[in-house]
């Protein structure tokens, strides 16, 4: 008799899916098809420059903030299928899916509607800046931090200033040094300037604007150490650089 293969992580979550949502399995498994995301790339290339611990921790996060999504996209499945044909499925199996996203985060200490997840994304991208810093050249580092931020740079403000599950410091920026290459350089402001944004205090819509455009500088910095055209791609921070900032990126 042949035993049957363990079944990958994938598979396992494909099968929960499929039983809360009714969805072909197929589909299901589609969904949950392993990728690598910004954070993966990001925690691989912590990895390589020796900083296993953090890689372990955004990898961990990773896995969960993952999962919580695919529940979420099950459900947006179910509700354009059956939105106007049956609405009380849609209706259970949006509970059903919000509760088994919950329980994914829950399970890793995070909450259901919070930033606190992609804060650890943002502080391991400092991590990853700050290192570029004091290398000749860190452009994979850099690159791979860029690919975190978001193209929104008021919600970028919300997520610099969240704190994750256990407190982090940016204080680390204030002693920076390292080679005078162009790519140390603008890393080490890039990740300055992530410091002086993780300070504003959640206050109201000023400061919430003050830490956005700070995060706009972050983000033409971290282009700059990627080797790339600062803000290249990121329509929505060349938008604010230009209608709040009077286009100007101030020394860091």
């Amino acid at each position: 008799m042949t035993m049957p293969k363990k079944q990958t992580r994938a598979a396992q979550l494909a099968r929960q899916v499929q039983a809360v949502t009714g969805l072909p399995y197929t589909d299901c498994l589609k969904m949950c098809k392993p990728s690598e995301g910004s954070w993966g790339r990001l925690a691989r290339e912590l990895r390589a420059a020796g900083m296993t611990e953090a890689a372990d921790r955004l990898l961990a996060a990773d896995v969960v903030t993952t999962e919580a999504s695919i529940w979420f996209s099950a459900d947006g499945a179910v509700e354009q299928l059956f939105y106007y044909s049956d609405h009380p499925r849609v209706s259970r199996t949006y509970d059903a899916c919000s509760n088994a996203a919950e329980a994914a985060l829950n399970r890793a200490g995070f909450e259901q509607y919070s930033d606190a997840p992609e804060a650890e994304a943002y502080h391991a991208a400092f991590l990853a800046l700050s290192k570029a810093g004091t290398l000749p050249d860190g452009r994979a580092l850099a690159r791979a931090a860029l690919g975190v931020f978001a193209d929104d740079p008021t919600w970028c403000s919300d997520v610099i200033r969240t704190r994750g599950r256990e407190p982090f410091t940016y204080d680390t920026a204030a002693s920076l040094s390292g080679p005078e290459t162009p790519t140390a350089v603008a890393a080490r402001r890039a990740a300055r300037a992530m410091a002086q944004a993780a300070a504003v205090r959640f206050r109201g819509d000023e400061e919430w604007y003050e830490a956005a455009g700070i995060m706009v500088e972050v983000i033409w910095h971290a282009c700059e150490a990627a080797g790339l055209l600062p803000l290249e791609g990121r329509q929505n921070c060349q938008d604010h650089l230009r209608d709040f900032m009077d286009g100007e990126i101030s020394p860091t």
